[in-house]
């Protein structure tokens, strides 16, 4: 039995390397062009077929073919179709060193997305976790301060002076909004919560947290003095 022409022609739109999230594109796609039984089963004649190729639990990519065989889809392919057009954002070491944060680095690309069906999913090296924003500047660089703060103490071989330049970009480019889009999209500790605020106090920058926080609570996080003192010793 021949695959869908339906569903062929409209994977067939997608460049090489690719990624497709089958459950994603049918419901944005073809939810109102074909059953979902089918269009499962086309996905896998075309795999059978060789002209598609599943390379994660519900992920597809057309194979990219040179001289040499197939070229699967790089790193870097792989987290672009989580977080272009303000999708996503990487986390974890890939973002702490891109901040020169460590020279560390992980076997495991951590990334959050909405551009995700579920709670998590793993394309080879890379995990994705779903986190339902619009990744504008503003919340992109929110979330990942609110990661490097909340990750602060597990940081291996942290960059001491490197970390508070940073404090210095996070607090002149905090955004209230973005903050509130952000909390309510995930749940941060109220000591990570109470870390951004004496940064944004340190550096004198007007803020809301306190809406945040629990005024009878003492919350454990870097004093700002205390990291100028260690990056003075390190």
């Amino acid at each position: 039995m021949r695959s869908n022409p339906v569903v062929r022609n409209a994977i067939k739109e997608f460049k090489d390397n690719e990624l497709i999230v089958a459950s994603k594109f049918y419901r944005e796609n073809l939810a109102d062009q074909i059953g979902e039984a089918a269009y499962y089963k086309t996905l896998q004649r075309m795999c059978e077929a060789g002209e598609l190729m599943k390379i994660a639990k519900g992920t597809y990519h057309l194979p990219k073919k040179s001289k040499y065989g197939i070229v699967p889809p790089s790193e870097n392919e792989i987290v672009d179709a989580f977080t272009k057009n303000e999708t996503g954002t990487v986390v974890g070491y890939s973002l702490y060193n891109a901040l020169n944060l460590t020279t560390q680095i992980s076997k495991v690309i951590n990334v959050v997305s909405s551009s995700l069906d579920g709670i998590t999913k793993s394309v080879r090296n890379i995990v994705i976790h779903q986190m339902s924003l619009e990744f504008s500047t503003e919340v992109t660089n929110m979330v990942q301060a609110l990661e490097v703060l909340q990750n602060f103490n597990s940081i291996q071989d942290i960059n001491y002076s490197a970390f508070l330049r940073y404090t210095e970009k996070v607090a002149t480019s905090f955004d209230a909004e973005a903050f509130r889009e952000v909390v309510t999209a995930k749940k941060y500790k109220k000591s990570t919560i109470a870390f951004l605020q004496e940064i944004l106090n340190y550096y004198q920058v007007s803020n809301n947290l306190n809406e945040y926080l629990c005024s009878l609570s003492e919350y454990k996080y870097p004093k700002m003095e205390e990291l100028y003192e260690a990056a003075r010793i390190s």
